[in-house]
């Protein structure tokens, strides 16, 4: 028998995340597991809960989306700690990455107590944030897809308080109310002692191969190779952006010769007010992170996860 930790997020699939919970907890317990439910009424109060007890837990078990799981990721990151997921969010992009079943709360669970019961948990990179602005109350911050800070970040934004559409369809519906107001960043940037300034639309740090509810944003990232990609886009018309989004969607943007790709083990990302306007608040897995400057460092195996099998 082990002891496990929930977390649930009641919001979560666009309001069914309170059954899915509780169809979780069921399954879990219908499988002899002791269980504590962390879960608070805020991002806040469950990360503290958990902080709380996990000394003295087997495994933490986390129930929703990119959102839940990167709760999970702060309690359990650069720790001995497990983490479980039962991927039912709306936004499943680090389970589909680590190669966990999503939308099938008895897979999950068997997954988990298979995993816990054979000792299966497979070790996968994140990459900490670190910077002067970074919210409460998890620093640094762990992300275990995709660090944004240009207009991904504000489209992730404006995505968050969005009840509908669901997955990509929801980010697309995003990125067209974002295009009035947008004018292109300005960003300085330092790759791994490589420093350069430019006009920017996008600016992300790949630690997995997807966000924004399975848009391949960096399709040859993975979690267990020990860095990251960090991802340009060149200063954009809203007009050019459209094309390159729809190419995103295709995975064909990386084709673009506006669009650049570099290998790092560590980012500096600040805004630079000679190149363009400011950078909104960082956004990690589909949760703000802060505003910049930012930080990014690979950090290899720094999470264990029950019954991953990532690419």
């Amino acid at each position: 028998m082990s002891t496990i930790g929930v977390l649930t997020n009641p919001t979560s699939g666009s309001g069914r995340g309170a059954r899915w919970g509780v169809e979780a907890l069921a399954a879990l317990a219908g499988r002899g597991h002791r269980l504590h439910d962390l879960s608070g009424g805020s991002w806040a109060a469950s990360y503290e809960s958990a902080m709380r007890h996990r000394d003295e837990l087997d495994a933490l078990v986390v129930v929703g989306g990119d959102g839940m799981v990167h709760l999970g990721a702060q309690v359990c990151g650069e720790h001995r700690l497990p983490l479980g997921i039962v991927a039912a969010g709306s936004g499943n992009d680090v389970a589909v990455s680590v190669g966990l079943p999503v939308h099938d709360i008895e897979a999950s669970v068997a997954r988990i107590d298979s995993a816990l019961r054979d000792g299966d948990a497979v070790e996968v990179d994140a990459a900490a944030v670190h910077g002067p602005a970074i919210e409460h109350p998890a620093r640094p911050r762990y992300s275990l897809a995709i660090t944004s800070a240009g207009i991904d970040a504000a489209v992730a934004a404006r995505a968050r308080v969005m009840r509908r559409p669901r997955g990509p369809a929801k980010y697309r519906v995003a990125v067209l109310q974002e295009l009035p107001r947008f004018r292109p960043y300005g960003v300085r940037i330092e790759a791994d002692g490589v420093s350069w300034s430019q006009q920017c639309t996008l600016v992300a740090v790949a630690n997995g191969p997807m966000f924004g509810g399975g848009l391949p944003l960096s399709p040859d990232s993975s979690l267990v190779d020990g860095t990251m990609e960090l991802v340009v886009a060149d200063g954009l018309t809203p007009w050019e952006i459209l094309p390159l989004f729809r190419a995103l969607g295709k995975a064909r943007h990386l084709d673009d010769p506006r669009v650049r790709v570099v290998n790092a083990h560590t980012v500096r990302v600040s805004h630079d007010p000679d190149a363009g306007d400011p950078l909104p608040p960082a956004f990690a897995d589909g949760e703000l992170v802060g505003a910049g400057p930012l930080t990014v460092t690979a950090v290899p195996r720094a999470l264990r996860v029950l019954g991953a099998t990532p690419r």
